[in-house]
């Protein structure tokens, strides 16, 4: 098989392009390197400047529509509906190319004068209805609805299909549907593509079995559909393809005929329906009059059980049509008793003044938006100017303390992403808006060529006088009665929060999948899975923190490697999102004030302690705990911005525990950090590492690979659906909480556990009372009483390891005193002999035992009692409050000693023993010393392995 010449071919039309566009019957126009082209597939491009094909290097694309390609050999592919091998091979002839090289004894296809092209084919041939296309090449979406439009004699000319999703992150998108026969090998396909103009309207069949009846014309085949059921005694019709193509259509079937316009309550609306007022003025209609779109904001339908009548307190949004009115509830006799009181539907005369006047904001205004961008174009300018694609501007913004205005816009990038951005005011007005600009262009926006489409931008933007307003928040969740997430506000606001970083949380928290989809492969595994129930169930607990007013802090998953720690945290934070919401520990303090503030009111997962410095890690705890994060000074002393602040449940995973964590880097565990992290051990301890329970799995690693593949499909929709639900019953259920919160207490601590303990239950309890709650809402498919069990389970477990209900501080003083004497017993306190105790009452001080190794750094001495059998410390003032009690609160920790039974005293010595055993009172006058008396009684059950070593 002999290979195409494509490289060659692609040269040659390349270096012949301007022949190759008329031959392909393209409309063109030369703007210095670029050739601006008119689409002949999409049949609203009635304008140069979205169409383009760059004339050095071939590469083109419709910013319109996302069609693009690299070369000539593709856009004529792409014009005629064929593939790029057939494509070459037409250019090959078109250019005189044979046999891999151009020769001039071949002549070259003539131009378009005497070329053969395709012609459509009308009527559609019957035969070839059933070969109708299902689905547009290249193309994300399918068809959902096709209109049909037939001739007077009801044979289809050309289909109309509705695509569902749209290109380029449209809901949707329409193209016409047509056959066409190919006049140089007479082969007839279907091809996606308009008919030539004019073109017919939709509804002729019906027009010419009812010639008397009058004429409701609508923009839209699905507006027309509706108008015709809302006003049965007219015909209803439309013309193809949307406000911009009236002049492409073919109004001559209604001369003669009384026609009644449905416009868009839009100002392009308002445009088309003056184009067609003059249309039908030019064919001859027997009158011209509109459908007073106006009054729908003033009434509204009654009830369809009562009498026809029309009642205040209509609702009429921009851009509604008719059927919009039928979908609130207008029928045939409402919109009668509307139009009998509308002096304007009886004008007889067909003239343009006729038309209804849109909005004061749309007269006077150069710019358009519509789906392929924004124009700009005044009366002196023949075509408009193409200025970027489709940018809405939703919204004047700032903040609660109406500083920090700005512009809310919204657009799609080349990928079909939907991006948001606040654009700062300031920044218009600063180096002619080149950071406005570069913060759009970096964002994906499509930008004309020029600094002309630069300098039009900016003025679309500063232009811009709507009444809608937004207030700029630097953090999600609860504001007053309504719950922001990134993309959706729940609950009810004085106007609309907008989330002043929402783009990457956009992203970390969009929903894929279904709940039903979510509950089948994700929750129903955590039924008998105490620690994974218990971490999807904390994702609820998040928002109940503001329920509540309750103070932020999280959990921590341990234990050795491949055990399933981050599936623990991914299936939790499947709740909210997809894989980006997953956080690590990898970060700055600084950093993670940023991420905590992002995730407020949410479920915050940090995976792998370790790679946290460790010298930042219990600080960071604490941050995160406290729900604030540093005040910053500035140049002069005063607060650098205003400090970030959260709510947030957290869920952490380690190899280690944070005590362990910190101290290899030698720095102190502190209660306060134990009590804001609760450390829980991720194995089960049944042999499936985290799980108890594997269901219908072979291994716990069959079920962790089949949880973590499941979460990237199905994600975000629980959130969606316990908040929806939350933000309602949020008033009366503080009540309930607390009192659940004391049941669980009482369940599982005893009467005299340490504040701590109650503080550390009260978080457990919070999130089985939140898995409770999704249950009982049908979000997560769980049996009642699941993640309350999953709760105390971990709980138990928790306080097993910790080992005390009582003071961790407390503890840890005891212990650390204890470290102190079991390091030092023997090497730092000199013995004294056996005689010591009988000298002591004859009131000699006797000497220290001669045959005693040497003592080095002496904090003191020891001596066993022989009637109590205690080793006794006698603990040298400075020694003791130095090193013994190093960094400690001395009365304290006697208080504890002396509570323990493990510290002597003589009465009036305050926590010291007055003794004459020491030579240290040979030099005092009362022949007396004081010391702190510690005794053996500090070691409890291990009293007899001291005895021993003395």
């Amino acid at each position: 098989m002999k290979l195409l010449p494509f490289e060659l071919v692609k040269a040659a039309a390349l270096a012949a392009l301007p022949r190759v566009l008329d031959w392909a019957g393209v409309h063109w126009k030369q703007v210095h390197h670029e050739i601006q082209m008119i689409n002949p597939t999409r049949s609203n491009d009635d304008g140069y400047g979205s169409f383009s094909i760059n004339a050095n290097t071939g590469v083109w694309a419709d910013f319109a529509s996302g069609d693009k390609g690299g070369d000539v050999i593709a856009l004529v592919a792409y014009l005629k509906s064929y593939g790029q091998g057939e494509a070459c091979k037409d250019l090959a002839r078109l250019l005189g190319i044979v046999n891999g090289e151009a020769s001039a004894a071949v002549a070259p296809m003539p131009l378009p004068a005497a070329l053969p092209t395709a012609e459509a084919v009308l009527p559609i041939p019957a035969a070839l209805m059933g070969k109708m296309p299902r689905s547009k090449p290249h193309h994300p979406g399918r068809p959902v609805q096709f209109w049909r439009y037939n001739d007077a004699a009801g044979q289809p000319l050309v289909f109309v299909v509705r695509l569902e999703p749209g290109q380029n992150g449209r809901s949707k998108d329409y193209f016409p549907l047509s056959v066409w026969k190919d006049a140089d090998n007479g082969k007839t396909a279907w091809r996606w593509k308009n008919l030539n103009a004019p073109r017919p309207l939709y509804g002729l069949d019906r027009l010419a079995a009812r010639p008397d009846a009058p004429v409701v014309i609508c923009e839209g085949e699905k507006a027309a559909d509706a108008a015709a059921q809302l006003l049965p005694n007219h015909v209803s019709v439309c013309w193809m393809n949307g406000a911009e193509a009236v002049n492409k259509a073919d109004f001559r079937p209604l001369a003669g005929r009384h026609c009644l316009i449905w416009r868009d309550y839009d100002a392009p609306g308002w445009e088309a329906a003056t184009a067609v007022a003059a249309q039908l003025a030019t064919v001859g209609a027997a009158s011209v009059s509109h459908v007073p779109v106006e009054r729908f904001e003033t009434y509204r339908p009654s009830d369809a059980s009562q009498a026809p009548a029309l009642l205040d307190g209509g609702q009429w949004d921009s851009g509604d049509d008719a059927a919009d009115a039928l979908a609130r509830g207008w029928t045939a006799a409402h919109l009668h008793l509307l139009l009998e009181g509308a002096p304007e539907a009886e004008a007889a005369t067909p003239t343009v003044s006729a038309s209804p006047r849109p909005a004061p904001s749309a007269l006077g205004n150069p710019f358009k938006v519509s789906e392929r961008g924004v124009y700009f174009q005044t009366e002196d300018m023949d075509t408009p100017l193409w200025i970027c694609s489709k940018l809405d501007i939703l919204a004047r913004t700032r903040d609660k303390n109406a500083g920090s205005w700005g512009l809310l816009v919204r657009f799609t990038d080349p990928d079909g992403n939907i991006k948001e951005w606040n654009i700062p005011s300031e920044q218009l007005a600063s180096s002619e808006g080149a950071e406005v600009i570069k913060g759009l262009l970096s964002r994906g926006l499509l930008l004309g060529a020029g600094p002309k489409a630069r300098q039009r931008l900016l003025e679309y933007l500063a232009r811009y006088d709507g009444n809608e307003r937004a207030t700029i928040v630097p953090r999600l969740g609860w504001h007053d009665a309504a719950f922001l997430l990134p993309d959706i506000q729940l609950g009810q606001n004085d106007e609309r929060l907008i989330f002043e970083a929402a783009q990457k949380q956009r992203e970390a928290m969009q929903c894929i999948g279904s709940l039903a989809g979510w509950q089948n492969e994700v929750a129903r595994y955590c039924i008998g899975n105490s620690r994974l129930a218990f971490s999807v169930a904390s994702a609820f607990a998040g928002p109940l923190l503001g329920v509540l007013g309750s103070e932020s802090g999280g959990f921590h998953f341990y234990g050795d490697s491949s055990q399933g720690k981050t599936t623990l945290l991914q299936a939790a934070a499947s709740v909210f999102g997809g894989p980006g919401y997953l956080q690590t520990w990898r970060a700055t303090d600084n950093a993670l004030e940023a991420i905590a503030a992002a995730y407020s009111d949410c479920l915050l997962t940090l995976d792998e302690i370790h790679q946290c410095d460790s010298r930042i890690i219990g600080e960071a705890v604490y941050m995160l705990g406290n729900g604030r994060g540093k005040s910053r000074a500035n140049d002069k002393g005063g607060s650098r911005g205003a400090v970030a602040e959260w709510r947030v449940l957290f869920l952490s995973s380690g190899e280690k525990t944070l005590a362990a964590h910190m101290a290899e880097a030698k720095q102190q565990m502190k209660a306060g950090m134990e009590i804001r992290m609760l450390a829980i051990q991720a194995d089960a301890g049944q042999g499936f590492g985290l799980f108890d329970t594997l269901h219908d799995k072979d291994s716990g690693q069959a079920l962790s690979d089949h949880i973590k593949a499941s979460v990237i499909q199905q994600h975000g929709s629980a959130a969606r659906a316990y908040l929806e639900r939350l933000v309602q019953e949020k008033d009366g259920l503080a009540g309930l909480i607390r009192q659940q919160l004391a049941r669980f207490d009482s369940e599982v601590l005893p009467g005299e556990a340490h504040g701590q303990a109650h503080r550390a239950a009260a978080r457990f309890a919070l999130v089985g009372i939140a898995g409770e709650l999704a249950s009982a809402w049908g979000v997560t498919g769980w049996p009642k009483g699941t993640a309350w069990q999953a709760a105390k389970t971990c709980f138990a477990d928790w306080l097993k390891m910790r080992g005390t209900s009582g003071n961790r501080e407390d503890e840890d003083i005891l212990a650390k005193v204890r470290l102190f004497f079991e390091q030092h017993g023997e090497a730092r306190f000199t013995r004294l002999s056996n005689e010591s105790i009988l000298h002591e009452h004859d009131g000699h001080a006797p000497d220290p035992d001669d045959h005693a190794p040497k003592t080095i750094s002496r904090c003191g001495y020891r001596l066993k009692d022989k009637l109590s059998g205690l080793i006794k410390y006698y603990v040298l003032p400075e020694s003791f409050r130095s090193e013994v009690c190093a960094g400690m609160d001395v009365n304290r920790a006697c208080k504890l000693l002396t509570a323990r039974g493990a510290l002597e005293t003589t009465k009036g010595a305050g926590n010291m023993l007055q003794v004459r055993t020491t030579p240290e009172a040979k030099y005092s006058k009362s022949g007396r010393a004081k010391v702190y008396c510690v005794t053996s009684a500090l070691f409890a059950d291990n009293a007899k392995e001291f005895d021993d070593a003395a």
